[in-house]
């Protein structure tokens, strides 16, 4: 049906209504004041190398989450039938995201934040974890750390972590919230990402909802690298008692619904959150005394983790910073990355 106001057919209106008809998927970037970053961003998706059945088959929804840097001026101006934007008042990245999700017409739901940039074939490589199994609920890949001019840190995400993967998901979270594809069903199955700030302080609700996905669903990972994570001064950072008491909440709500069999893995999950935030206390807090205080807590709870050799990397660590400093924990980061970088290099 055409708009009542319109007296014949409305050209840009009826593809519009094409595009919706077609859409298989939709993807959503939660936005604050994000003009920075956001054209790079947009221009990644929009150049997606995608097979003829993707083709012009997707849209892009910019959830305006109360900003005033002028977003739906700018993408009038763009002009491209694929993007719109929908507003809300501040309401945070969770609400911002399930608000695009609400305003989404495709089969499947794609993530992307404002200051990262999908590789080439990110959109494709995720679809085709579900085209290749319809038990999957949720899809994604590798990501690499790139600085604010967008230049490889060499450090790349990896995982192996696919099918059926609960219990994996309750102790690492390997997923990154712009590198990830949910069918649409899910969502009405398991819920939206939590909205509450009482509930989570911090942002865990992307790692809270993939476990609730992954409870009910299987997980497809495509080996490879799909999007660039984008660290810069603007980025989301918490310190680590916040952190501390988000992780440890989450797996409150997350063992309050399970039965015995899965309740018996809560000692091994509290042991991993321990040594997630050890690796933070070095990184991000630069504490070897934290770290180690962490390290314990994580033996405390699941004695197994000091057999594993991601523990002694975090004891050698922390031992480092100790003796180096922060400087010269610094400079041992940046020679590992730099080796990083050059058998990157090598294998290419």
């Amino acid at each position: 049906m055409l708009p009542r106001h319109a007296t014949g057919p409305d050209l840009a209106y009826l593809s519009r209504v094409v595009l919706l008809a077609l859409v298989q998927v939709s993807v959503v970037i939660p936005c604050y004041n994000s003009l920075q970053f956001l054209p790079a961003t947009l221009e990644a998706v929009l150049a997606q190398e995608l097979p003829s059945r993707l083709q012009d088959q997707f849209e892009v929804i910019l959830v305006d989450d109360g900003g005033s840097d002028g977003l739906s001026d700018w993408v009038q101006q763009l002009g491209d039938d694929r993007v719109r934007v929908v507003r809300q008042e501040n309401a945070g990245v969770s609400a911002a995201r399930n608000l695009g999700i609400a305003s989404a017409t495709g089969e499947f739901i794609a993530f992307c934040d404002s200051d990262d940039m999908w590789n080439p074939k990110a959109m494709a490589e995720l679809y085709g974890c579900f085209e290749a199994d319809r038990s999957i609920g949720l899809a994604y890949g590798f990501y690499e750390v790139v600085d604010a001019e967008g230049e490889s840190t060499g450090r790349i995400r990896r995982s192996q972590i696919q099918g059926d993967v609960w219990e994996e998901f309750l102790t690492v979270n390997p997923v990154g919230a712009s590198g990830v594809m949910v069918r649409r069903e899910v969502f009405d199955q398991v819920g939206v990402f939590a909205e509450n700030r009482d509930r989570f302080r911090v942002d865990v609700e992307d790692w809270e909802l993939w476990i609730r996905i992954a409870a009910v669903w299987r997980v497809g990972l495509t080996p490879t690298v799909v999007v660039r994570y984008r660290r810069h001064d603007g980025n989301s950072s918490t310190d680590l008692d916040s952190l501390d008491a988000a992780y440890h909440h989450m797996l409150e709500v997350v063992f309050a619904e399970v039965g015995p069999q899965r309740a018996a893995l809560r000692p091994l999950a509290t042991g991993r959150i321990a040594m997630i935030l050890a690796w933070q206390s070095l990184n991000d807090a630069q504490d070897p005394h934290r770290a180690a205080v962490y390290l314990q807590q994580a033996v405390d709870a699941a004695p197994e983790l000091g057999r594993t050799a991601e523990f002694w990397r975090l004891r050698t660590a922390a031992a480092a910073l100790s003796l180096t400093g922060a400087r010269g924990y610094q400079l041992l980061r940046s020679a590992n990355r730099a080796k990083l970088r050059l058998a990157q290099k090598l294998r290419a």
